[in-house]
């Protein structure tokens, strides 16, 4: 009997171990995305920004033309596009080191050749959206939820429930 009770204090005092770690990580993720959502609200009530749902209802981006383009050749899924882009977080995760605005991702003119790829096989679902209704010479600035972005997992330097805002100049269009 004395072997059961010493086996269930230590399965406690191990459950008890991993509860208090595990709260104070789910406060700063809760904070986190607190904050992300916060900015994005900002953005779908601000009159700059314009509303595109996403193909499959997966949800919305909102964009802000900064110039817009010549082009008439609409980009399709399996459209390969070239891009200029740079790529921001929208909140402070102080636990992560990451600072609101911190780019995680570019390729500027500077940098040398545009990103090329094939939009529906390459890009998350948010860049999908924003380049359906975009043109050749277009310029964006394009905010994208977690969920049309890295999910609730993330990707690399990117946490969980992200917030994403990029910049995207589509520079080339081919195919259909």
């Amino acid at each position: 009997m004395k072997k059961y009770g010493l086996y269930f204090m230590m399965i406690l005092a191990a459950s008890l171990a991993a509860v208090s770690c595990s709260d104070d990580d789910d406060s700063h993720l809760d904070k986190w995305m607190v904050a992300n959502q916060q900015a994005f609200n900002a953005v779908k009530t601000n009159p700059e920004y314009r509303e595109l749902k996403s193909p499959g209802s997966e949800g919305s981006i909102y964009y802000k033309v900064l110039e817009k383009g010549e082009g008439t050749d609409s980009i399709y899924y399996t459209s390969v596009v070239s891009c200029y882009y740079k790529g921001w977080l929208v909140a402070d995760y102080p636990e992560k080191n990451i600072t609101e605005g911190d780019v995680f991702d570019r390729k500027l003119f500077d940098d040398g050749a545009p990103y090329s790829f094939t939009v529906g096989t390459t890009v998350i679902g948010g860049w999908k959206t924003a380049l359906y209704g975009m043109v050749k010479g277009d310029k964006w600035e394009v905010w994208v939820p977690y969920q049309l972005a890295y999910g609730r997992s993330g990707s690399g330097s990117i946490p969980g429930y992200s917030t994403l805002v990029f910049e995207i100049e589509v520079v080339r269009v081919d195919g259909k």
